[in-house]
Order: structure tokens, then C-alpha cells, then sequence
């Protein structure tokens, strides 16, 4: 025989919802309700005003952090939101001022740019309030001397004037520049070797046959770019090079003007340690110190990659915080659901 079919499906469905929502956060009642509403206002207290995680999102500051855009790819560091001063929520205000910033601290900041790719960004501190910032010999100068980094980071740190110019990236920009068919300005269409460029580009196009640059593999795309003579690969990075200089211009801690080479009262020059591949301060300009949202103290995701940058987490308040409040949370939660069991189920009395 079939199982009768419920004539109000709508209901039966919302009823399932409701009956799921109980076991999982107790019964719909005022008191499990501002339970759940005071662990929501604590997490989010944690949040805003001690630690809140962040994910790398990209390869500006390999190879200390890596960043991938992936889920489940890419390290997540710990935020120390207390150490510069609280910020009212939502604006770029301090309640109070602890620590100021020092140089070679990783912050965490909210973009300066209105139309960031990435609205909260991550780098290293390099120039201070007040300083004449110059990059030279992949070093950082202050005040005309060549600042050096700690001993960990010497083997790390080497800033440059431009950016790199990765294999990849070329290879990318050949590709789209031949699925585009257009004629670059910069060249003159009665040059032999733009002539000879162009018609080696013709011959990637047909290869491509309509497919999306971005949905193939490094070894595909390899494969289409590795028809390309030596003189049309010069020409590519070289037009590649001036592109890129165009879309992102280098000028603050490079340029010798007082507007880049000079940091504003209460602002900063932020660098990423993968400097060849990295749209930092360098091109943004100078960070406000309202736009810091803390400073990243630890690698707390994958466990491989643990590190602790700062000594916060040997320290014994350090610890209260990252094991102390978290077991507070958990021993409220526990102990709030434990209430509700009880009042859903009543223990019976000895027979």
C-alpha cells in the first residue's frame, strides 16, 4: 500500500523546518531566545573588540602568508583587534588609542580604495608617521639610511621600484590579447616585427579556437604560447610591462617628491613582502591609521602552517584569551542547552 499523501504539503514542510530549528537550538521560547541572542552578542564583542580571524586572499605576502581565493585553500591568521584601540563599529574612528604601529608589524586594513578588488587587505608596516620613506637596492630608507629588517626576514624581504612580470602573467596576457584581435597603439603596424607579432598572435587565435583564455590549464596554456618566437615574446612582455605600469603606478617610497616620499601625520606605508607581485602601498598611497583593523599575531589555519608572530600566544593572558573565552563560550552554550533539554524534558519521579 502507498503512504497517504498529505493534503497540506506547505504546512507538513514548515513543520519539519520548526521540528529540525528545536532540536538543533532548543524550543521556541523568550528565554532560549535571549540564551542564543547573549551568545551571538559575545561572539560578536569577541569579534570587534579582541580576535576575529581573517583569510589570505591572495600571494602579495608569500611567502610568509599564503593567500589563495579557494575555499579551504590559503592560510587564516589571527586578528589582534585590542592592541591599536578599539574602532566604533562601522566607522574609522578609535575609541581609544593603545600601541601605535610599529615598523615590520602585519596589519590587517580596510582598502583605501574605493573600488578595491579586495575590500580588506593585508601587509607589512615599512614606513612611519613623519618619515622620508625611500626604496632603493630592494631595501627601505628612512631619512636617507637604509633601514634593516629583523634577522628572520632578511632572506624574506627585498622591495622593488616596479613590479615583477611572472611567466604566467605574460603568457595570460598573450592569450587575451589574441583572442581580442586588436592592434596595440604602441606599435606600428609598418614595423616587420610587429607584422610578424601580430601574425604569430593569428596563429594562437586559431589554436584558441574560441575558448576562454581563463578556463584552460598552465600546460594548455603553454602549449599555445610556445609557438611564439623570441622577438614576439620580447614584444609581449614589453607591452605587458607598459600596461601594467599604466594600471598600477608605483610613485609613494619611490618617487622623490615630498607627496610620495614623505609620510603623513597619523598614516603609514604598507608593502607586501612578495613585492614584485604586489598592488600595495607603493600604489594606493599612504594607509590612515582609522583604516587598521588590527595587527595579525598568528597563523592559526592549517595546522601545518602554525606560527606565532608576535610571542602573544606564550604570553599567559594571550592564553586566557584564545583557549580562556572560547571555553566560556562553549560552557554557556553547553549549560544553555542543558536548561532546555531539562525543561523539554522533565526527569519522572522514582516509582
Amino acid at each position: 500500500m502507498t503512504e497517504p499523501t498529505s493534503q497540506f504539503p506547505e504546512q507538513d514542510a514548515r513543520a519539519a523546518r520548526t521540528k529540525l530549528l528545536t532540536r538543533l537550538a532548543g524550543p521556541l521560547t523568550r528565554k532560549n531566545l535571549l540564551s542564543w541572542i547573549g551568545v551571538i552578542l559575545i561572539v560578536c564583542t569577541i569579534r570587534w573588540a579582541i580576535f576575529e580571524p581573517y583569510k589570505i586572499p591572495s600571494g602579495s605576502m608569500e611567502p610568509t602568508l599564503h593567500g589563495d581565493e579557494r575555499i579551504g585553500h590559503g592560510d587564516r591568521v589571527g586578528v589582534n583587534k585590542w592592541i591599536y584601540g578599539l574602532r566604533i563599529p562601522f566607522t574609522k574612528t578609535r575609541l581609544f588609542h593603545l600601541s601605535e604601529p610599529q615598523r615590520w608589524d602585519i596589519v590587517v586594513f580596510k582598502a583605501v580604495e574605493e573600488n578595491a578588488r579586495h575590500g580588506t587587505l593585508i601587509k607589512r608596516i615599512v614606513g612611519l608617521p613623519g618619515e622620508r620613506i625611500h626604496i632603493a637596492d630592494g631595501k627601505i630608507h628612512v631619512n636617507g639610511e637604509a633601514v634593516e629588517p629583523p634577522d628572520e626576514l632578511r632572506d624574506v624581504l627585498n622591495y622593488t621600484t616596479s613590479l615583477g612580470q611572472p611567466p604566467e602573467l605574460i603568457r595570460s596576457f598573450i592569450l587575451h590579447h589574441a583572442q581580442s584581435n586588436e592592434r596595440s597603439p604602441l606599435l606600428s603596424p609598418a614595423n616587420p616585427t610587429a607584422q610578424q607579432f601580430y601574425e604569430e598572435l593569428a596563429v594562437v587565435r586559431e589554436g584558441l579556437g574560441g575558448r576562454d583564455p581563463a578556463s584552460l590549464s598552465a600546460s594548455e596554456t603553454e602549449k599555445l604560447v610556445a609557438g611564439l618566437s623570441p622577438v614576439s615574446m620580447n614584444i609581449a612582455q614589453k607591452l605587458f610591462g607598459i600596461l601594467q605600469q599604466m594600471q598600477y603606478p608605483l610613485k609613494y617610497g619611490i618617487l622623490p617628491d615630498d607627496e610620495f616620499s614623505v609620510v603623513p601625520e597619523d598614516c603609514y606605508l604598507v608593502c607586501g613582502d612578495n613585492s614584485p607581485d604586489s598592488a600595495d602601498g607603493r600604489y594606493f598611497g599612504w594607509l590612515p591609521n582609522g583604516h587598521i583593523l588590527g595587527r595579525a599575531f598568528c597563523i592559526g589555519w592549517p595546522p601545518s602552517r602554525w606560527r606565532d608572530f608576535s610571542g602573544f600566544s606564550r604570553t599567559w593572558w594571550g592564553k586566557g584569551l584564545l583557549w580562556g573565552l572560547p571555553a566560556l563560550v562553549a560552557v554557556y552554550v553547553g549549560m544553555s542547552f542543558r536548561g532546555s533539554r531539562k525543561r523539554r524534558f522533565p526527569r519522572k519521579p522514582n516509582a
